[in-house]
């Protein structure tokens, strides 16, 4: 239990790989469920967005723009959560607490709601996570896209390979669960999307209500054992 008492339990790979695990989760319900959107990937937003404007397809243009504003707006939150209640070690706490609310809500949702009300409220509680926990081991990550993620692996092993750094692979190696966490993610939603279909969500909601349990745990713990 050594690893658990160190002061930034936040960092924990554990926690980084579930995470990222449910940020692929999500992005692939949102692309199957709600119409080929992203709530994380605003690169593939952007993306998409400039082939509605070209297309001019109206509802999918302020879709798109109304799921960038929310990601922008998740972003902007943390800081301020974190101006009002850094007098505590548990303020990341309430950063999971939006994802588990918004991703039980959705499940409950018919897929005849518009996209538009869907999906920019899961952008947000997604950006607000992403922010929050953004470092794994002392090393910066994101836990709802991948792109990054990427880099930094074939970065680090190809500086391994190169200067025969073994602390560059055991970073090559966190990125790449990473990413892989993030893949599976993403296919075990497509997958379970075949049974539940708009439930399917629930799933995330459980693993981040597992997470928030954990993660306070782990504070007590820490705590009451320095």
């Amino acid at each position: 239990m050594q690893n658990f008492r160190r002061p930034n339990l936040y960092q924990l790979r554990e926690i980084a790989v579930i995470l990222t695990f449910i940020g692929g989760f999500i992005d692939a319900y949102t692309f199957i469920q709600r119409g080929g959107v992203l709530a994380a990937g605003q690169t593939g937003n952007i993306i998409f967005l400039s082939v509605d404007i070209a297309n001019h397809n109206l509802p999918g243009v302020f879709t798109k723009i109304s799921t960038i504003i929310g990601f922008s707006l998740g972003v902007a939150t943390v800081p301020l959560l974190h101006k009002k209640l850094s007098f505590s070690h548990y303020w990341r706490l309430t950063t999971l607490l939006p994802g588990i609310l918004v991703c039980a809500i959705v499940g409950c949702l018919p897929l005849t709601i518009p996209n538009i009300f869907i999906v920019p409220v899961l952008a947000y509680s997604m950006a607000v996570q992403n922010v929050a926990f953004s470092e794994i081991e002392g090393h910066g990550y994101n836990n709802v896209f991948s792109t990054g993620n990427l880099k930094k692996a074939v970065l680090a092993l190809s500086q391994s390979l190169i200067n025969r750094n073994k602390l560059e692979s055991k970073t090559a190696i966190i990125y790449f669960e990473l990413v892989l966490g993030f893949a599976c993610g993403a296919m075990v939603s497509a997958i379970l999307q075949k049974f539940f279909h708009v439930q399917t969500i629930w799933f995330a909601a459980l693993l981040l209500a597992m997470v928030e349990i954990a993660y306070a745990w782990l504070l007590v713990y820490r705590e009451h054992n320095k």
